[in-house]
Parts: structure tokens; C-alpha cells; sequence
């Protein structure tokens, strides 16, 4: 079963049964049956946001129609009892997002409640999705907002600053404005770099990488910038964030890392199946020496450059490993990719490339034939 199936189902007659109970016991008036009913027969043909934007509906239609008291409501209910969680069973903690849903619908116009709102849900769910039409429809207001949580004591408040204000945040919108002109995020992430928490600091390092998309250049003054700060955390932060360049061949950002792309190397004995067929494994194999006179970094990565639609080819990069060879030193690397149906990519018949690449440069490449796709 997968984990969309899984988490699909969380959102069962026994989630909405405790859910409708737990408003009435805050909200007496609550018609708690009407409630369940109104939603229970349509649950099945419904996906997972789908679902909890369904309940959403049914709390809208069923809580008072004053934004401000039904905000209320919501707030006095965002808490779940540990029986509860056993009965909800894995990730109790979706039993909240149709309040998350609930909010970002019918709560733009009431800056105060929303935000309040958003402030207590995110500590025992998440809030960036819902966060992110306030940051669109009041940038001033929430800017100065989002600069006191990033100094608040919770580590999931925190959070949210850097995570609702990622550009490309991935299944949300985007945000065009800190596409375009992201100076006001790394204002926020500075004050967040050094933070105490793992959890923290990779959604800063997450949202520089999402940035290096669009603004490459900014990100490596950033980087650049942090990488004299005497931290253990806020360098992981650099390293991590340096995923997107590093696979772009940024020249900066490859030697930030230790990588220098004009290390003395030489890429032999590669080899290549010609002819592969849909659902196996292109396999493939060289030897990398270090050709110098002294010890050097090797980030060793593989690019496939698949056919597309139009004939044409683009290039994916993917991950190796990264190496430090002294001189006269050689690797033997041999791999196994497989070439398998992904919701993310779709596979077209005919040739494709495959290239070595050794500190962002392309080293060697062969083509390869691609088959059995229907």
C-alpha cells in the first residue's frame, strides 16, 4: 500500500467522529450528526487533500457563519487526547489539516484571528500551506509578524518562518514575489542559520535551495557570507543548501564545498549497456584518477540526458559519491540505474546519453538505446 493510500484513509468516519465530538464539547450548539453525515458518504471517492478540504466545507457550513467565533472554535479544538491519536492510528497529526484547509479559505480577510490561528495550529501540525496566502495578500504586515516567530521559544513556529516562505515550496503555490526578489527571506533566514534545532535549519537550508532556482548568484553571496561563521549548524546549513548549484556546475559553490573543478583527473575504462530495456537497469561502469601531484576532492555524479517529447534531450543529474584521492589514486565505481515508471518523469523509446561528471564538468559520455516503452 502506498503512503498517499495511507494517508489518504486518515481521514476516516472514526477521524471525523472525533473531530465532530471534540468541536461539540467546545461549541454545544454543534449539530455533531449533521455533521458526520454530511460528510462520511463522500469520503471514499475523495483523495487526501481532497478529503480534508471536505471537512473544511462541513465545518464552514456547520460552525457559526462569523468568521471570528468560528475561529474561536477551531482554536479552543486544536487539541487531541492520546486515546484519540490511538484511535485515529498513524499520523494522528492530519487531524488537523482540514483546519489548516479551513483557515487559508475563509479567513483572509480577518489578519488578526488567521494569524493567531496559524500561530497555535503550526505547534501541533504545520502551517506553511495556509500561511502562504496571508504572505501574498499582506507582505508588510506579515514580514514584521514572521520576524518576531523566527525569535519565538517553539521550534515548530520557527520553523514556519523559513518553511512558509519558501518560493517553490513543493505541492503549494509559489510565491512570485520572493521568486523575483528574495531579499526579504534571507533577512528571515539569517536569524535563523544558527538555530538550535535540525529541524529548523534544514527548512533553511531547504528554502536557499529552493531560491538557488531562480536567484543562483544571491544564494552564493549568502553562502560565501556565512561560511567564516564559527558554527557546527550553520555550516551544515551551507552544505546542504548547496544541493542545486552544486548539480548546475556552479563554479563557487563547487569550491565552497572543496570541490575544485579544475582538479587534475582522468575518467578510463567506461562502459556502458548499449541497449536498454523499459523497467531494467542501465549499468555502467569507469575508473577516476587523480592525475595530480597532490590529494584532491572529487564529487562523482552521473548525468542521464533522457530523450523527450519533442526528440529532443534533457539532462538529470544524479548523486554518486564524493571521493579524496592522494596522487596517482584510483576509484572504481560501478553502478546499476534503473530505468523504471516514476510519477515524476515519463520515458520515450530511442537513444540516450549518459555522461560522468567530476566536480560539476562533464568527463566522458556514451549513448544508449532505450526499449519496451508502450
Amino acid at each position: 500500500m502506498s503512503e498517499t493510500l495511507l494517508l489518504k484513509n486518515i481521514f476516516s468516519p472514526i477521524l471525523v467522529s472525533i473531530l465532530a465530538q471534540n468541536v461539540k464539547i467546545v461549541h454545544p450548539e454543534f449539530r455533531e450528526k449533521d455533521f458526520i453525515n454530511r460528510i462520511e458518504p463522500n469520503l471514499d471517492s475523495l483523495e487526501l487533500k481532497q478529503r480534508a478540504q471536505l471537512i473544511s466545507l462541513a465545518l464552514h457550513e456547520f460552525l457559526p457563519q462569523n468568521y471570528v467565533d468560528a475561529c474561536r472554535i477551531i482554536k479552543a479544538s486544536m487539541s487531541l487526547s492520546d486515546s484519540d491519536r490511538q484511535k485515529i492510528g498513524k499520523y494522528p497529526e492530519f487531524y488537523f489539516m482540514p483546519f489548516a484547509e479551513y483557515i487559508a479559505a475563509y479567513g483572509l480577510e480577518y489578519f488578526d484571528d488567521s494569524t493567531s490561528a496559524i500561530y497555535d495550529l503550526t505547534k501541533v501540525f504545520t502551517s506553511e500551506f495556509c500561511i502562504r496566502p496571508f504572505i501574498e495578500k499582506y507582505p508588510l504586515e506579515m514580514n514584521r509578524m514572521l520576524h518576531q516567530w523566527a525569535m519565538d521559544e517553539s521550534q515548530h513556529v520557527r520553523r514556519l518562518v523559513s518553511e512558509g516562505t519558501r518560493p517553490r515550496l513543493p505541492w503549494a503555490s509559489r510565491l512570485p514575489a520572493f521568486q523575483k526578489d528574495p531579499k526579504p527571506v534571507f533577512e528571515l533566514l539569517e536569524k535563523l542559520k544558527s538555530d538550535p534545532e535540525l529541524y529548523v535549519r534544514r527548512s533553511v537550508a531547504n528554502n536557499l535551495n529552493d531560491i538557488a532556482k531562480d536567484n543562483p548568484d544571491q544564494v552564493m553571496k549568502c553562502l560565501q557570507r556565512w561560511s567564516s561563521v564559527n558554527d557546527v549548524g550553520t555550516q551544515w546549513v551551507i552544505g546542504h543548501a548547496s544541493r542545486t548549484l552544486i548539480k548546475d556546475g556552479h563554479i563557487e559553490a563547487l569550491k565552497l564545498q572543496g570541490f575544485d573543478p579544475a582538479a587534475p583527473l582522468k575518467v578510463e575504462a567506461f562502459k556502458v549497456d548499449g541497449l536498454v530495456n523499459y523497467g531494467g537497469k542501465l549499468t555502467f561502469e569507469f575508473k577516476l584518477t587523480n592525475t595530480g601531484t597532490s590529494a584532491s576532492n572529487y564529487l562523482i555524479d552521473f548525468v542521464i540526458h533522457f530523450m523527450k517529447s519533442n526528440g529532443r534531450q534533457a539532462p538529470k543529474v544524479f548523486k554518486l559519491s564524493a571521493k579524496k584521492l592522494r596522487p596517482g589514486d584510483s576509484v572504481h565505481v560501478v553502478k546499476a540505474h534503473p530505468i523504471k515508471p516514476i510519477s515524476t518523469r515519463k520515458y520515450y523509446n530511442g537513444p540516450q546519453r549518459i555522461a560522468i561528471q567530476i566536480n560539476g564538468v562533464e568527463r566522458a559520455e556514451a549513448l544508449f538505446q532505450l526499449e519496451g516503452v508502450s
